[in-house]
């Protein structure tokens, strides 16, 4: 099911999905408490009727229940037997390390709060609100729940972050981890350094819940490990000292504009000179919808919690005295950005020039920032010859100079680069190009030096250009891929998007360009 909106796909099917979406849910939800994915990991190998009658359900329904979660991924089907697919055994059954399914019933349990959310748009703000008659067992109950699913959260991120913070954090490095919870996040760097030690603040009620979870790792560890009750609202601090580094996981999105700016900044007091702050958070410029749909589920059930851009945090931190990095995407929906009082601190970090570049582009206005391997860009004679001859701009100045470069010099000229981005925008032809030419530049002043663009259609920089005289603006002149010889529609689907021909008047129209990095 596409959720993804894609202007050049049909419309209504778009909408359904988005009516429907909560069919997947409940399929996965109803799976998960049926106990079925444990019930394949113990006894792989069931037949319908087997299962069925293990699940108490009706054997037709349970069938095309089977068909369903198949579809889903979820179970895979072996000479009229069924078994958990990869995905199932690994997230989905419980006990084993990399389980989800707290994370995803606390997800469920957000639903009756999102029910209310046509009277929290009307008043501007939350309108439902926890019991106060809840017992105490209950809460630490509740506390436990939201720990452990935050926890599973972090310990699916930490492969990717941890390779990046590897060589940037001191041998015997204080760590302090702000609104620790289940303290995930520290705990993984100190299984990584063994001679570093962390502080794990947070709220003294959340605390007695934080040392129940420690009890579940090593000894080692956990030695190396001290309890701060704080709230990190009230200034200054109370902490022993100053750190190496500084942790803010999944904290910005949760206060107010000025409480979270008050928060970073008391966070760069405690930092040691040449120390690493980190944050680590949903931004708004990374997985688009996510983020908004965040932002909404923080409006809905914190009292003054949004999703911010990484951009408004660099803001922050620069004028904390930071220095920063750009935000750097993670595969899932969260980003970090890392800062510190010097560059030189920022440099042992694993980061790629671009893997920083991606969301600070995208900010430039376009829908989309697509990596792609150079090798993968498709070349074709036709592209050239259906620019020259079926354009009307064909031999003009804004496009004579494609021509200036044989199709295979142009063919090896692309594939000297090892990175590249696929941008996406729509017209008009000058302000997207205006854009694509911003990039370039933003790529150049990061360090990639050999940056160059490729972009759609004729060139249209300048509003008063003399189609009859020299160009007087070369320097912002760049060749279009199809007149490079580039078959666009090739390389694009090639890519994971969905480009044709416009059939009628009105259609969206789609540009790209190919921005080459090095």
């Amino acid at each position: 099911m596409q959720i993804k909106y894609d202007p050049q796909a049909e419309g209504g099917q778009y909408l359904e999905n988005l009516a429907t979406a909560y069919w997947i849910s409940d399929t996965l939800f109803t799976a998960l408490d049926s106990g079925l994915f444990d019930v394949l990991n113990q006894t792989p190998n069931l037949s319908t009727p087997a299962l069925s009658k293990k699940l108490q359900f009706s054997e037709d329904a349970c069938r095309r229940f089977l068909a369903l979660l198949q579809t889903m991924g979820l179970v895979d089907c072996f000479e009229n037997t069924w078994l958990n697919s990869t995905l199932s055994n690994r997230y989905l059954v419980s006990g084993l390390p990399d389980y989800q399914g707290g994370n995803l019933r606390w997800r469920r349990d957000l639903q009756p709060q999102w029910e209310t959310l046509p009277e929290v748009l009307a008043a501007g703000t939350r309108t439902h609100f926890p019991q106060d008659d809840v017992s105490d067992e209950a809460m630490d109950r509740r506390r436990l729940e939201y720990l452990k699913a935050m926890d599973a959260v972090i310990r699916q991120k930490m492969p990717e972050i941890l390779p990046m913070l590897q060589n940037a954090i001191p041998r015997k490095a204080a760590i302090l981890d702000v609104g620790a919870g289940s303290g995930g996040f520290a705990l993984n760097l100190l299984a990584q350094h063994p001679n570093a030690r962390a502080t794990l603040m947070d709220i003294r009620q959340i605390l007695p819940t934080t040392q129940k979870l420690l009890d579940s790792w090593p000894s080692c560890i956990v030695d190396r490990v001290d309890l701060c009750a704080q709230n990190i609202l009230d200034t200054p601090w109370k902490t022993r000292g100053g750190y190496d580094v500084i942790l803010l996981s999944n904290i910005i999105h949760a206060t107010s504009t000025k409480e979270s700016a008050a928060v970073l900044k008391e966070a760069r007091a405690h930092l040691n000179p040449g120390g690493l702050l980190v944050v680590h958070d949903f931004f708004t410029e990374h997985w688009s919808l996510k983020s908004h749909l965040s932002d909404i589920n923080m409006l809905v059930n914190t009292y003054n919690g949004r999703a911010f851009s990484a951009a408004w945090v660099k803001t922050q931190l620069k004028d904390a005295g930071l220095v920063t990095t750009g935000p750097v995407a993670l595969q899932s929906d969260t980003a970090l950005v890392f800062a510190s009082d010097t560059a030189k601190s920022l440099a042992p970090l694993t980061v790629s020039t671009v893997s920083q570049l991606a969301l600070p582009i995208r900010d430039l206005g376009f829908f989309d920032v697509i990596p792609i391997d150079p090798r993968e860009v498709v070349f074709a004679p036709f592209a050239r010859n259906k620019c020259q001859f079926g354009c009307r701009s064909a031999d003009d100045k804004t496009c004579i100079h494609n021509r200036d470069l044989p199709l295979e010099e142009t063919r090896k000229q692309v594939r000297s680069y090892h990175r590249a981005f696929l941008l996406r925008g729509e017209p008009p032809t000058d302000t997207f190009q205006r854009k694509v030419l911003a990039a370039e530049a933003l790529a150049f002043k990061a360090g990639c030096y050999k940056a160059f663009a490729y972009w759609a259609g004729p060139c249209s920089i300048c509003p008063d250009c003399d189609l009859s005289a020299p160009c007087t603006n070369p320097t912002h002149h760049r060749p279009s891929m199809e007149g490079s010889g580039i078959d666009v529609f090739a390389t694009v689907r090639k890519a994971g998007e969905t480009l044709h021909t416009l059939k009628a008047k009105g259609e969206v129209i789609k540009y790209y360009a190919l921005l080459l990095l090095e």
